[in-house]
């Protein structure tokens, strides 16, 4: 694209003949002026070349595919907060953000894949919370760097970030036992996903560190939304006489449980004490602090995208799995 007189006439102030008079070598105009109007020609054409570059060249983008099987265990605030840490941290890498939904039981995963391998693609984050192994088989043909997180897969040809699901638990059984809980009870969504699965061998493992005999009746499932664990929980509670404790397996069980102990006036912990997996929002617990295992879902964000990075540029031979560890949170539904 041309410079044109009238632009660097107006720039300057000065009469568009007198830098036609400069541009074209005639007399007329002082030296100095037509330095200062060559100057100002050569820095709007240096100007012009550098905006047409950056039209020209695109950022690449990471992938962020978020795959569920429309389980609703993973849709909640925190996966806002969670993208905007992705967001963030894309952004200060030099690449753009590109967000896929993808429901594995009705969407193309092929496609996905497909365009996972587009030259526009730099590298791929998968948030597998709700998928399973036979899942992950349709996503082996995406050829770009790619992190995992919240799955394993025992998978030795990528990055896994996942939250150390065993030691939360334990921890939550071990300070029930520590505050003279004896019968504790596990409640469990009623979904089968690498995380609960983890959380409740952890319950298991930790019955067994101390020696305390496990039967069926103390891992009990509840649903999947909070609408249906507080039905389920209500009828567990009018037919089953209360234990020391209850450990709970995610944020939806969770309000859901409290919600239905409300309903039927019974106090916390007075009456009967609860420790969280993963914390809830203050407006759902009534009049309760809970106890909560606090899972750090925004560093875990930051590790995905630094190993992301790493791989990207370095393209490691040895793959690491990072356990994020979890902290006990006190509040007032312990005894």
């Amino acid at each position: 694209m041309k410079v044109k007189a009238a632009d660097i006439a107006r720039e300057l102030q000065i009469s568009k003949a007198t830098v036609s008079l400069a541009l074209n070598g005639k007399p007329g105009v002082s030296e100095q002026t037509r330095q200062e109007i060559l100057a100002y020609k050569t820095h709007l054409e240096n100007k012009m070349a550098e905006t047409a570059s950056a039209i020209g060249k695109e950022k690449q983008v990471i992938k962020v595919i978020f795959m569920h099987r429309d389980l609703k265990v993973a849709y909640n605030s925190l996966w806002t907060e969670v993208l905007a840490v992705f967001d963030r941290e894309i952004k200060k890498m030099d690449y753009s953000l590109g967000v896929t939904y993808v429901n594995v039981l009705t969407d193309s995963v092929e496609a996905v894949v497909n365009d996972c391998n587009m030259s526009s693609v730099a590298g791929v984050i998968l948030c597998a919370t709700e998928m399973q192994k036979q899942d992950y088989e349709l996503l082996k043909n995406i050829q770009k760097p790619m992190i995992i997180t919240d799955n394993d897969f025992e998978d030795n040809f990528h990055h896994r970030v996942c939250i150390d699901n065993i030691s939360a638990v334990r921890l939550a059984v071990e300070y029930l036992l520590k505050r003279k809980c004896r019968k504790i009870v596990y409640l469990a969504n009623e979904t089968e996903i690498f995380n609960f699965l983890q959380r409740r061998e952890g319950f298991l493992s930790a019955l067994a560190a101390h020696n305390l005999t496990y039967n069926p009746d103390m891992m009990v499932p509840l649903g999947n939304t909070i609408e249906d664990v507080c039905e389920r929980m209500k009828r567990y509670l009018q037919k089953n006489p209360l234990p020391d404790a209850f450990v709970m397996e995610n944020y939806q069980v969770s309000i859901g449980v409290i919600k239905a102990m409300n309903s039927l006036g019974i106090s916390i912990p007075e009456d009967i004490s609860l420790i969280g997996v993963d914390e809830v929002p203050d407006y759902a617990t009534y009049d309760s602090k809970l106890t909560v295992i606090k899972i750090d879902h925004i560093n875990r964000a930051h590790m995905a995208t630094f190993l992301l990075q790493k791989e990207i540029t370095e393209n490691i031979p040895v793959k690491f799995k990072l356990m994020s560890d979890c902290r006990l949170i006190e509040g007032n539904s312990v005894k």
